[in-house]
């Protein structure tokens, strides 16, 4: 029989996301932003393509259709999100290409303790990310930014999140044609403008239900038109319904 779900754990930066929980099944879908996916205290089961494959820790890119049977294992999502250079800085110091999914990764051996403890409530919210920085991130960071203009249409998409800025007055804005900032935002983010934008509002709603917000009011003022929109936004974004994660007794840190 399957034990009883903990409640999960969520820590919310403004270029990462920490979510420690027991996922159970999560059906097809695609990050905006790249994943560490490991198992705490079991193995789990991955299907990218036409097979299962089961492994302790996984790499996933943005944008690759996925799906999980996690069963009672504990897990823990690290997202990194687009243009912070953070993928790029973990992937390399894995030996994985960032660009590809990938099993069976060696982590190093203080990090699933340190997830545990995360959990449990153990670790403060400054020091889980210094831990993490140590842990994955202390590798050199890429000569090459992002284009600058990239890196506008994305903090002004951030800016408007709730509100929905069009794609002509975005690329209006950074001084190039629409199709030119769709070709050039894809190549920099690894995903379509469309679905950082909703990505962004998923961030805006774990803020707002961590400030003690419901979902549906969080969900409107994320920019989201009805509970619906939000239901089919989150579960194509994340395979799980949001009231998994974000519920009254997650421990949400924003």
């Amino acid at each position: 029989m399957a034990r009883p779900r903990t409640p999960a754990h969520v820590d919310l930066w403004p270029d990462r996301a920490l979510v420690v929980a027991q996922l159970g099944r999560v059906r097809w879908h695609r990050h905006a932003a790249a994943a560490l996916l490991v198992g705490l205290d079991g193995a789990f089961h991955l299907r990218w393509a036409d097979s299962w494959r089961r492994t302790h820790a996984a790499w996933m890119p943005a944008g690759v259709a996925h799906e999980l049977a996690c069963h009672d294992t504990l897990m823990t999502t690290l997202y990194m999100f687009p243009l912070t250079g953070d993928a790029q800085v973990l992937a390399a110091g894995l030996g994985v290409d960032p660009q590809r999914p990938s099993l069976d990764l060696t982590l190093p051996p203080s990090l699933v303790s340190t997830l545990v403890a995360v959990h449990g409530g153990d670790v403060a919210r400054a020091t889980t990310r210094a831990r993490l920085q140590a842990e994955l991130f202390s590798g050199p960071r890429l000569a090459r930014a992002p284009d600058p203009r990239v890196l506008r249409a994305a903090a002004l998409v951030r800016e408007h999140a709730s509100d929905g800025l069009s794609l002509v007055e975005l690329a209006d804005t950074v001084g190039l044609s629409p199709t030119r900032l769709m070709h050039l935002f894809k190549a920099g983010a690894g995903v379509p403008v469309r679905r950082y934008r909703v990505w962004e509002r998923m961030r805006l709603l774990t803020q707002h239900v961590a400030a003690g917000e419901t979902l549906t009011q969080a969900g409107l003022a994320a920019g989201f038109a009805d509970s619906q929109h939000l239901s089919h936004g989150f579960r194509d974004m994340f395979g799980t319904s949001a009231s998994r994660i974000l519920n009254g007794r997650s421990r949400l840190r924003a």
